[in-house]
């Protein structure tokens, strides 16, 4: 499995969607996965030395399986916090069927610790609301890094774009949400889909948020 430390600390793990791991005074995870990757994701934990009890927040950009799918696993082992946003924490935890594209999470149920809101600090990580791709997708800074964890607010694949609109459970408010990130300054970005972009990431941002 490939991963690399594209800033010192940050580390963008090549999981089927781009799992990123924080490593300063606290550990972060962000998103968690497929089911089927997870265990290539435990595996660099290891292989960087960090225990999944180390860790002490799991943020949850969105529910679809490919961010969340690993979560119960993760978890199984660390008493981290899992923290997502209110609206999407529903489904997380099963407790409401998800009802946009691709179809109903089959996830294993996992609670969620910490209800986030937009403009919220938790951890060192500033929230965004991005709805648009799920009902309660999440963007996070990291204003000390300049750093956007996008998850699938953005993608870089093939080019910088919005997701595939078959995917997007409101396809007008996903582009909002881009809009709304194109008006941040952040110099680097890390993408659920994609290569991270280093430099100039927001200003790459606002430029194709101008053809949507």
């Amino acid at each position: 499995m490939e991963a690399l430390e594209i800033l010192k600390g940050v580390h963008a793990i090549d999981t089927f969607a781009t799992t990123t791991l924080l490593v300063d005074e606290r550990l972060v995870l962000v998103d968690t996965a497929t089911s089927a990757d997870v265990g290539k994701l435990v595996k660099y934990l290891d292989k960087v030395k960090i225990r999944p009890r180390d860790i002490s927040t799991i943020f949850i950009t969105h529910v679809h399986p490919d961010h969340v799918g690993g979560l119960a696993t993760v978890k199984r082992d660390s008493p981290a916090k899992v923290a997502a946003h209110r609206i999407e924490a529903e489904y997380i935890a099963r407790t409401k069927v998800y009802d946009g594209p691709p179809g109903d999470a089959r996830h294993p149920a996992t609670p969620v610790d910490v209800l986030l809101d937009d403009g919220q600090t938790h951890d060192g990580l500033r929230v965004i609301f991005t709805p648009g791709h799920t009902r309660g997708s999440i963007a996070l800074l990291d204003e000390s890094r300049s750093l956007l964890i996008a998850g699938d607010s953005v993608r870089s694949e093939p080019t910088l774009g919005p997701m595939d609109d078959q995917y997007n459970v409101d396809p007008k408010q996903h582009r909002e949400s881009i809009r709304k990130l194109s008006a941040m300054h952040f110099d680097n970005m890390i993408v659920g889909h994609g290569k991270p972009v280093l430099g100039g990431a927001s200003g790459k941002v606002a430029e194709f948020a101008k053809r949507l």
